[in-house]
């Protein structure tokens, strides 16, 4: 199949999208098709994947770290008619959604769309007020947009329920997107990774691993630290990503008395990530508005025990008290299980165990079967 993938975010952006867009990519080159992407440019970066590209775009003040596309491009248009697509996929319903939906429509072909993210709980990005009339825009923007489908991709069955809910008549399916799995990693290198991040000998390291923004709830989480320090001093949290929220994020923690037990390293590659993966002891999420929690099933694979929030898609991911817990948006119950994970460390090792194994549930391979049979069924 020749598929077309149209998303708002790609390398080198990391973000969930990004992710699933670049695993998507590549399993399904390695199958034999030819996927084809259009993105924003990225100022600095070079394409080594083909089949890349670029609209033009450039930065706001409200998103700083994301390009703005600019969906027009007579060059790529032209291109675009030539390459007799089988599929197109957009990844989002806005600037480069629109214009694949647009293309797909002049040109007959079908359309997929992936819903990735809750749109209605980043209001707070867009200055218009009341934040009621945003959402309610943005509820019919998804309702008219994904009305225009073929299919439509939601990665988890809350997600699916909430996008009905929105009157989606559209057939929807979930497909859980696959991660690519975190191996073990050298003793001597673990021991190395923790020294760096200032964890003694038997010490415990719990991370974070995300955008710093308002709606991943770091709030919470460091309140929930705060109380866990009291009782475990030499605990330390690393908090791995950046985002528009870190500057105000790391003058929260310095107000709690918590910047020495907490180390921020900013936006990471993902060589760069996997060894911390690999080196922490537990995994805290505390967002309220994930769809599915991509980083979440990076940790499980790397066989870390996860305390989570209860909300969106995330209790699909994790089996309470087998893998992980899945707590109430309350600092205090957040902090009774990371303690308990800090005080016994047998059942931790054991629920980490668990946790590795229950990671095949989001292989790549699984994501791109489902993905396949999709486009097929569309297409017929």
């Amino acid at each position: 199949m020749r598929i077309g993938i149209f998303t708002e975010s790609y390398e080198p952006i990391i973000n969930g999208v990004s992710v699933c867009v670049s695993t998507l990519r590549d399993e399904l080159a390695r199958r034999g098709h030819e996927v084809f992407i259009f993105a924003p440019d990225f100022r600095g970066h070079v394409d080594t994947a083909e089949r890349v590209f670029r609209f033009p775009s450039f930065h706001t003040i409200f998103m700083p770290d994301y390009p703005f596309p600019v969906p027009y491009s007579p060059q790529i248009k032209r291109q675009f008619a030539q390459l007799k697509l089988d599929v197109i996929h957009t990844q989002t319903p806005f600037l480069l959604g629109l214009l694949g939906a647009k293309w797909a429509k002049r040109h007959s072909i079908p359309l997929v769309s992936t819903n990735h993210t809750l749109y209605t709980e980043y209001a707070h990005y867009v200055p218009v007020r009341p934040k009621a009339f945003t959402r309610n825009f943005l509820v019919g923007l998804m309702r008219w947009y994904y009305s225009r489908c073929d299919a439509v991709v939601a990665p988890s069955t809350p997600v699916q329920r909430m996008l009905k809910s929105y009157g989606i008549k559209t057939r929807t399916q979930v497909i859980k997107t696959g991660v690519v799995s975190i191996p073990p990693i050298d003793p001597s290198e673990r021991m190395s990774v923790r020294e760096r991040f200032g964890i003694a000998d038997g010490g415990f390291m719990l991370l974070y691993v995300g955008r710093i923004a308002r709606e991943k709830n770091l709030t919470m989480l460091l309140r929930a630290f705060k109380i866990v320090s009291k009782n475990h001093p030499s605990a330390k949290l690393a908090l791995v990503g950046g985002g528009p929220a870190l500057a105000e994020t790391q003058q929260f923690a310095s107000e709690l008395g918590l910047m020495d037990k907490l180390t921020f390293t900013g936006m990471l590659s993902r060589n760069k990530i996997e060894p911390i993966f690999a080196s922490a002891d537990a995994f805290a999420f505390p967002s309220t508005t994930e769809t599915q929690g991509i980083a979440i099933c990076e940790a499980l694979s790397a066989g870390l025990p996860v305390v989570a929030v209860n909300a969106g898609g995330i209790p699909e991911n994790i089996q309470h008290g087998v893998d992980g817990f899945l707590t109430e948006n309350s600092a205090e119950e957040f902090a009774d299980c990371i303690d308990y994970l800090i005080s016994n460390k047998p059942e931790r090792i054991k629920m980490g165990e668990n946790a590795r194994k229950n990671a095949v549930n989001f292989s790549i391979e699984r994501m791109a079967d489902d993905f396949e049979e999709l486009y097929r069924s569309v297409i017929k």
